[in-house]
This record gives C-alpha cells, sequence and structure tokens, in this order.
C-alpha cells in the first residue's frame, strides 16, 4: 500500500515510515515511547462523474492546524499546469479544464431536468432551452480585439440579457421585445481562420435568429463593419448575380448529405427553400437520388436568392450569425464543449525534435543533430539540447479576455464566516439562523445553493497520523475504510469493462502529478456497455454517444437516482425554482 508524506507526496524512504498498526497496538507504543500520536490529514478516494468519463483521485485533505503548509506550494501554482504566462492570449489547461466544468455542470442540470427532445417543436421564449449562436465579423477586422468586445459584444449581450417582458412603446421596433431575458449565458473569444475575432455564445433561452442577426450587425455598425460589408458586396456585384465558387462546393457537400439522409427515412428538413425541398419530395416518391447536377442547381438557386435578398435591403443585414437550437442533439453538454473549451493548434515540431518528460513530470523539447558521424563513420544522431517546452500555436493570440459568463454560472461562492452543509447526495446548503424565539431557543434553516462541481461520490478513505517522541517522528496511514460501496462496485465495475490496461495507459498519460494522486481515467467505451454503434457522417460505424444518466440508470439505479436528485438540486438553485 501506498504511503504519503504530510503534502500528499507518495514516501520514498521507508526507513522511517511504518504501516499504520491497528490502533490499540499504536497506543501501546506511544505508551512504551512516550509517543504523541495526532491525526494530520486524511487521504479520500473520489470518483468525479465526468461528461463522458470517470475520474478517480486520491485528495490529501490536512487538518487545520496540525499540518505544516506545503513550502513547494507557490512554485506548484507559477509551474507548466497551465498557470503561467505561456498561455497568454490562450485559454491555459487549467482554464480549458475549469470551463468545461462549468458548462457540463450547468447544462447537464439542464439536460436533467428538462425533455429537450420533446420540446423539439415549440417555441418558448420563457422556457430553459440551451442555444448555441456563433457571432463574426461581416468585414475585415480594423479594431483591437478590445475595443470589439467593449464596443460592440457588450452592447449584445446587455440587450440578450435584458427583461423579456419590455417592449418598445414607439418607432420601428413598436411592439418587438427589447431583450430576452437571458439569464444564464456563456461567451468564448476565438481567432477565425482569416484572423478575424469571432464569438460563440451559450445562452438559456430561445431567441429566434432573425433578431440576433439584426441585432449583432447593429451592434457590429457601431464600428462600421456593416458599412464596409456594403461597399465591398456592392462592388463584388456591379454587374449582376455571379456565382461564388467556394460557398457553392460548401452547398453542394451540404445539399448532398441532406439528399441522402432524406432518401434513406429522415424527415425534409424545415430550414431549406421551397425549391429544394420539391426535388427532394420526387426524390423520395421515386426513390432515387438527385443527380450531382440537380444538387448544384439547387445550390446555384439558393446563391441567387440570398443575392436578391441582400440587394432588397442594400447588403445592410449581411449572414454575420449562426443559431443552432441544440435540443435534438445526442448530448448538449459534448456539443458545445467541443466549441468553447477548444485547445488551440499547437505547431508541429521540427524532423528532428520530439518531446520527453523530465523525471519531475515537466514536458521538455529534445533536439537532435541527425547528421553527426561517430569515429567510425557511421551516422550517430545525437542531443543537442533539451529544454522547456513552451508551445507555439497555428492561431494568433487574442488580446484581453478570452471568454466570459453570467454571474449565476459561476455559481455560489460561500464567504469564510458561513457554515456549508453537504448532504449524502452531494447537495450543498448554507446553514443559517431562522429565528430566535423569546427563550433564546435558536432555529436553523438551510438554504440550497448551487456549488458547480460534477458529480462526486467518495469511494474509500485513510487517516493520517504523525507520531513525535524523543527519537525523532513516524508518519503512520491507517488501511482504507470503504465509504460508498455502491459507487465503488460500480467505479470498479467499468475498469474491468473498459479493460485495466487501457484505463492504466489513459491514467499515464495525464501526467506526474495525476499519478502522484494515484489517478485513473476510466472512459465510458459505449459499444463495451451493449450499446449499438452509430454510423457517422460517411457511414462509418462509430460508438454511440450515451448520456451519463443513461448509463447509470442502466447498470447502478442507486447512483442514478442520487445524480439526477444532484443536477436537479443545481438547476434548481440556478433558476430559483423557475424551469
Amino acid at each position: 500500500m501506498q504511503n504519503f508524506d504530510l503534502f500528499g507526496n507518495p514516501i520514498k524512504t521507508p526507513k522511517t515510515v511504518v504501516a499504520m498498526p491497528e490502533l490499540p497496538k499504536a497506543a501501546k507504543i506511544a505508551r512504551e515511547v512516550q509517543t504523541s500520536i495526532t491525526q494530520v490529514a486524511t487521504i479520500e478516494t473520489i470518483a468525479k462523474f465526468k461528461n463522458a468519463s470517470i475520474t478517480q483521485v486520491d485528495v490529501y485533505r490536512r487538518e487545520a492546524g496540525t499540518a505544516p503548509i506545503n513550502p513547494k506550494k507557490e512554485n506548484n501554482l507559477l509551474s507548466q499546469n497551465g498557470n503561467d504566462n505561456t498561455y497568454n492570449g490562450y485559454l491555459s489547461p487549467a482554464t480549458r479544464r475549469y470551463i468545461e466544468q462549468l458548462m457540463s455542470v450547468w447544462l447537464t442540470s439542464v439536460e436533467v431536468t428538462n425533455d429537450l427532445k420533446a420540446s423539439k417543436k415549440e417555441v418558448n421564449g420563457e422556457k430553459v432551452f440551451p442555444t448555441f449562436v456563433t457571432l463574426t465579423l461581416p468585414s475585415t477586422q480594423l479594431h483591437t480585439d478590445n475595443d470589439i468586445k467593449e464596443k460592440v459584444l457588450k452592447p449584445f449581450i446587455k440587450w440578450l440579457t435584458a427583461d423579456s417582458s419590455e417592449v418598445y412603446k414607439k418607432g420601428p421596433k413598436k411592439g418587438q421585445k427589447k431583450g430576452f431575458g437571458v439569464s444564464v449565458y456563456f461567451w468564448r473569444a476565438e481567432p477565425q481562420k482569416n484572423t478575424r475575432i469571432h464569438f460563440h455564445i451559450i445562452c438559456d433561452k430561445y431567441v429566434p435568429w432573425e433578431a440576433i442577426r439584426a441585432k449583432w450587425n447593429q451592434c457590429c455598425e457601431i464600428l462600421g463593419y456593416v458599412s464596409r460589408y456594403a461597399i465591398v458586396q456592392k462592388s463584388i456585384f456591379k454587374n449582376g448575380f455571379k456565382i461564388n465558387n467556394t460557398a457553392l462546393l460548401h452547398d453542394v457537400e451540404d445539399y448532398q448529405k441532406i439528399a441522402k439522409e432524406v432518401l434513406a427515412g429522415k424527415p425534409i428538413p424545415e430550414n431549406i427553400p421551397e425549391f429544394f425541398r420539391d426535388y427532394l419530395r420526387v426524390s423520395v416518391k421515386y426513390n432515387k437520388p438527385m443527380s450531382v447536377k440537380m444538387i448544384e442547381l439547387c445550390a446555384i438557386e439558393r446563391q441567387k436568392a440570398t443575392y436578391e435578398k441582400n440587394m432588397a435591403c442594400g447588403f445592410t443585414n449581411p449572414p454575420s450569425t449562426e443559431i443552432r437550437a441544440i435540443r435534438n442533439l445526442d448530448s448538449v453538454t459534448a456539443y458545445v464543449i467541443k466549441y468553447v473549451a477548444k485547445k488551440p493548434t499547437e505547431k508541429a515540431l521540427a524532423p528532428n525534435q520530439k518531446l520527453i518528460r523530465d523525471s519531475s513530470g515537466e514536458i521538455m523539447v529534445q533536439t537532435m543533430d541527425n547528421t553527426y558521424r561517430n569515429s567510425a563513420g557511421e551516422i550517430e544522431p545525437i542531443i543537442v539540447s533539451t529544454e522547456k517546452y513552451v508551445p507555439q500555436y497555428e492561431e494568433r493570440k487574442i488580446n484581453g479576455r478570452i471568454w466570459g459568463c453570467s454571474d449565476t454560472l459561476r455559481g455560489y461562492k460561500p464567504d469564510k464566516d458561513e457554515q456549508i452543509i453537504t448532504d449524502e447526495v452531494g447537495r450543498t446548503f448554507v446553514k443559517t439562523i431562522d429565528s430566535i424565539d423569546s427563550d433564546g431557543v435558536i432555529t436553523e434553516k438551510l438554504i440550497p445553493v448551487p456549488v458547480m462541481k460534477y458529480f462526486t461520490k467518495k469511494l474509500q478513505e485513510r487517516s493520517v497520523f504523525l507520531t513525535v517522541s524523543d527519537k525523532g517522528h513516524n508518519i503512520f496511514v491507517s488501511p482504507p475504510e470503504e465509504i460508498n460501496a455502491t459507487a465503488w462496485q460500480f467505479v470498479d465495475w467499468m475498469v474491468d469493462v473498459t479493460g485495466r490496461e487501457e484505463v492504466e495507459a489513459m491514467s499515464r498519460k495525464v501526467g506526474a502529478s495525476f499519478e502522484k494522486m494515484n489517478g485513473r481515467i476510466i472512459p465510458y467505451r459505449t459499444e463495451k456497455l451493449g450499446y449499438p454503434m452509430k454510423p457517422d457522417k460517411k457511414g462509418k460505424l462509430k460508438p454511440a454517444i450515451v448520456k451519463q444518466s443513461r448509463i447509470l440508470k442502466d447498470f447502478s439505479p442507486q447512483l442514478h437516482r442520487e445524480y439526477v436528485a444532484y443536477y436537479t438540486h443545481v438547476f434548481n438553485c440556478i433558476y430559483n425554482k423557475a424551469a
């Protein structure tokens, strides 16, 4: 069994450390050598139920006032774990993990408490309904990232979050909503391939795409981006309509996919031009695929229709937005996180370089000389240098803030003097005084609060004792005590299903610090759990995306009940019990 020092690191000098004896025996030893025994910490083995995996780690919790502060703490915070200047302008690994947790907890709470697929055709601006929006600049970026965030994005979010009950009382917008009452939102800034800044926003209300586009273009025009777009478009189409061949390739690919899916039995999409819809009906009626030429003609007609619409408004309503109501996806959470917590693309190393880990677990880049010849005249690669790896990225940096969110999404941050209670499910409450009667009897109450952390179960724990005597000091770690048999059995069963070798291989990739915590990554291999595989866009069978709640419901009903109760608690706290 692995023992740990006061800072949670594995002990490598067993000469002065012995396994924890039974407590009566330990007390006898203490009497014989006049040794004091103090519990200084607890090692908890916990399992975090994430979006597509379980993470198991040992957490070292010091007893207040009994254990010294780790002198390496400050160095650890500034180390190459995503918290130093290496990632200025990019999302660091630590920030990505934090964002992923916030979004996972929020969206899972929405998925668990709302039947999103059942409201597929319902348009309800008052109901919690995740919507994914992408906002782009209509023309070449001429202002700084910070100017655009302050003068374009900020007023757009202000409009999005304005009271949904207020309407314009006069003017051209008379009767229209001033805002949509979005209470929870998250935004992420990224550079496009053309280097312009663009934004991904996930909000909790249905907002009509026409309103989104009109408002975003209005905000962009504060800095003149719509006017410049109109000038360019009028120049391009000064002699009338012309085909955009780059866009045509994309449209043809889009239409081919739709035509194939419809012929295979899927319903005809609603958001396509009527002329394309007519051809699809004929294709289905005679059970014959549309020809490439016919699909290309439909794509050209789409461009013509867009051109005529833009001409009618003088090119003042550019296609600067993309709105996706993500209710009909297998996993809302997985889809959103793919965008908002996306890693920057690292530039490839030189052919004579490779990444290694040094003895402390830090990533280093090793440069070789592949032209060196030894005394025998044979080419013998030699190491030229080994340096700390500082990643370089394909995308440009974003200046200033990279992301932001509503205060609600950050969850409850208790004050130091507040007493937080966590029940057996993991739900959190603040204990406060409700009343004091005439006899001085205090009545307390628990106020539910949202803590934005994954559904977590404690599997087992061990106590860490420090003995002090004239002969020095020793550390004893008690045998593990099982805390939650249901969770422990489920996690261990998942390891067996996935395969212990695969789990160990994935866990090693995380790094040395994770290994010190006895960390394990246990992915959900849905095909091994018996869920049928599904074809991807190219028809190739791939493992299905299955929600965590479904897996728990099928294989551990008790954990599923607690999981649902936990995320229902989070949802009710965020939305004040109003869904």
